[in-house]
């Protein structure tokens, strides 16, 4: 750096390649590069400026206290607490040094809670936070950064406060849990062990664990139903039963026999009419997480990366976003012209500009800091291809989408009745395309269906009587655990997909063909949370902490308080936790692990948990023979079968659970 700039302004961005952005925006000429850290330097009016990026979090939180509880910590660099971040010590040693004489800060990084306190911590080490101003911008173009830094704003206190009180929280719920789950397993397994836990990670594993179980022990009911099939004008249509299946195989059979002698319907209602499909809203990160999901197969992380990635490059806006809207101020029109020059959307685009005006559809999503995720109009500079196209393709296609026309469908529903009973025959037919031109990962296949009249009747073609079976849950894909996250109220936009990669780093989860699988280990660190820490694993206390940090922004609460809330909640369960654990023999201790040492499960290698009608099972398969026990009762009840005959049904039907499934075939094996 020249040797002479003194009372300069330093620009903090949280990566070089968003520095190196600004840096450009702002006209700076001179490009330095220090320990292997590059930086930029230059006049803005009569201004010196110089613009340096981070590499995220340069400060973590760390504690010199061992054991547990532990309320004591710190902010330290990340270095020293992590030994994969040494290559940090280099962005410190530039800091230092640029920092130096400096009489503005500027925090320039990513514009939400996260980037408010990576900036904060650097500025507040390195220099002096109350000559410090806060960037903000959603999309990293040449024509918002240059608006940005002409329009700097006091610095976010609210948001550094929620930032550092959900850092501190974290840490706090993190540490302490994680060193009394180490200090359980510890004990049992007679060596060091190392076992995480967390506010937000807990509660989801907890939920993928229990939702695994019940697939893997489920036993589907048993119900009956009737598909009745009508013949109206030499065509044959299958009705859809409007009542709900029956736990009687008598009553139904009679209700057959009743349509049979019949052999007429009659129609009861019918209406013909338009129906508009209005266009989906430009994504939000989940929505854009989900959707890349259901078409590609990406993992929600991975799909972040890629979004972040189109960011860094000026393709798109901000991706960590909630919103579903986009800026009223927002040159759209100029945006889609700039999408024509781009091959693959020219007549796409071309077809939009004729409109006299552009308005977008949007969703009720709000977020604060940023809209929703749009194309920026930049153009690639070398052709997009792979990964980074489809997300490119899908963001363009949806933000085009919005100010498409809806689909147009003419929808047709007859009600069919017999005595007290309804059935619909329904349909439509597409007679638009509308917003699928543009977006077209969505379908809608036509059903052409007749229009009947009232008081019209529907022959009876056939009548059958069917046995159903109830279907189990479905199991997690990462996709569905951020969208339970989401639904629940648990996490945020920017930290759910790393928290559910952590449960697979952790080795509680795996992948496989189907859905996310729960390991051994998984369920253990489960039965220790809910046996020890249950309330801290609950949804609705994680929920309320997260309502809490939203608070801080709206200045309704403290950081200080909350801290205080959550130190005595802590420290309340910890102190019970080692109370209990004193006094718990090894051996009950494993048995609420779900081990009983040296005694092996008939049907597989686990440990066997108890004994059941003279057979050792371990914890999963006795939950599925308790549970095929339980349903013998009701399916004796509706068929009047013997057990032997309900085994030999069950091991037929594709619903039954896998721990089941090794239930049912061991005790058909030992019967035989």
């Amino acid at each position: 750096m020249d040797s002479d700039i003194k009372g300069h302004t330093i620009i903090v961005a949280e990566k070089p390649r968003a520095a190196a952005k600004i840096a450009i925006a702002l006209g700076l000429k001179k490009r330095y590069r220090e320990y292997g850290v590059p930086y930029w330097v230059g006049k803005v009016g009569d201004k010196s400026v110089v613009v340096v990026g981070a590499a995220g979090h340069l400060f973590t939180l760390s504690s010199n206290d061992v054991g547990y509880p532990v309320f004591n910590y710190k902010w330290v660099p990340r270095w020293v607490e992590d030994s994969d971040s040494k290559f940090l010590v280099n962005y410190f040693k530039l800091m230092s040094k640029l920092f130096k004489g400096a009489s503005e800060y500027v925090n320039a990084c990513d514009y939400d809670i996260e980037g408010s306190v990576i900036g904060y911590m650097i500025i507040s080490n390195f220099g002096d936070p109350k000559r410090a101003k806060r960037m903000k911008f959603s999309s990293l173009t040449l024509d918002e950064l240059r608006r940005a830094y002409s329009n700097l704003n006091p610095i976010d206190w609210d948001m550094i406060e929620a930032g550092l009180c959900r850092h501190e929280l974290d840490w706090l719920w993190g540490i302490n849990v994680s060193r009394a789950l180490s200090d359980v397993f510890g004990r049992v397994y007679k060596k060091r062990y190392v076992l995480s836990a967390g506010r937000v990670q807990s509660p989801t594993l907890v939920e993928v664990a229990n939702n695994f179980l019940h697939i893997n022990t489920f036993i589907p009911d048993v119900k009956f139903s009737l598909r009745v099939k009508v013949s109206i004008n030499g065509s044959n249509f299958v009705l859809e039963n409007l009542f709900d299946h029956f736990d009687d195989l008598n009553l139904v059979k009679s209700l057959a026999q009743r349509i049979r002698e019949r052999k007429k319907l009659i129609v009861s209602e019918s209406e013909v009419r338009d129906v508009y499909v209005r266009a989906p809203p430009p994504f939000n990160l989940p929505d854009l997480q989900y959707e890349v999901s259901r078409i590609y197969g990406y993992s929600p992380s991975r799909t972040l990366s890629i979004a972040e990635e189109l960011y860094l490059d000026s393709l798109i806006s901000y991706p960590r976003t909630n919103s579903q809207k986009l800026p009223k101020n927002l040159n759209n029109r100029e945006i889609i012209s700039n999408l024509v020059k781009m091959r693959k959307y020219t007549s796409l685009a071309k077809e939009l500009l004729t409109k006299d005006k552009l308005i977008p559809t949007e969703g009720e999503k709000e977020d604060p800091a940023h809209p929703a995720i749009y194309p920026t109009g930049y153009l690639p500079s070398k052709e997009l291809s792979g990964d980074a196209f489809r997300v490119y393709d899908l963001i363009v296609r949806r933000y085009l989408a919005s100010f498409a026309e809806p689909i147009h469908l003419k929808r047709t529903k007859n009600i069919i009745s017999f005595e007290t009973y309804r059935f619909s025959l329904s349909g439509y037919k597409v007679v638009s395309n509308g917003w699928l031109k543009y977006y077209p990962y969505l379908r809608y296949v036509s059903r052409d269906v007749p229009a009947l009249k009232v008081g019209e009747f529907a022959e009876v073609a056939e009548v059958r009587t069917l046995t159903t079976y109830s279907r189990p849950p479905h199991g997690y894909t990462k996709t569905s655990i951020l969208k339970w996250m989401e639904s629940v109220g648990i996490g945020t936009e920017a930290t759910r997909a790393e928290i559910i990669e952590n449960l697979f780093k952790r080795e509680y989860l795996k992948t496989s063909s189907k859905y996310v699988e729960v390991t051994d280990l998984g369920f253990q660190v489960v039965k220790v949370l809910g046996n020890f820490f249950n309330d801290l694993t609950g949804i609705d206390l994680t929920r309320k902490f997260e309502e809490l940090l939203s608070n801080i922004i709206k200045g309704s609460t403290t950081r200080a308080a909350i801290i205080s809330e959550a130190k005595q909640l802590l420290k309340g369960k910890l102190d019970n936790f080692k109370e209990r654990i004193s006094k718990e023999s090894d051996q009950e201790i494993l048995k609420i692990i779900g081990i009983n040492k040296g005694v092996k499960c008939v049907i597989c290698e686990r440990s066997g948990y108890d004994t059941i009608d003279d057979i050792q099972l371990c914890e999963p398969h006795l939950t599925a023979y308790k549970n095929l026990k339980h349903w013998y009762e009701v399916w004796r009840q509706k068929l009047g079968i013997s057990w032997n005959d309900y085994l030999k049904r069950l091991s037929k039907i594709n619903y039954l659970g896998n721990f089941s499934k090794d239930v049912v075939k061991y005790l058909l094996n030992t019967q035989n």
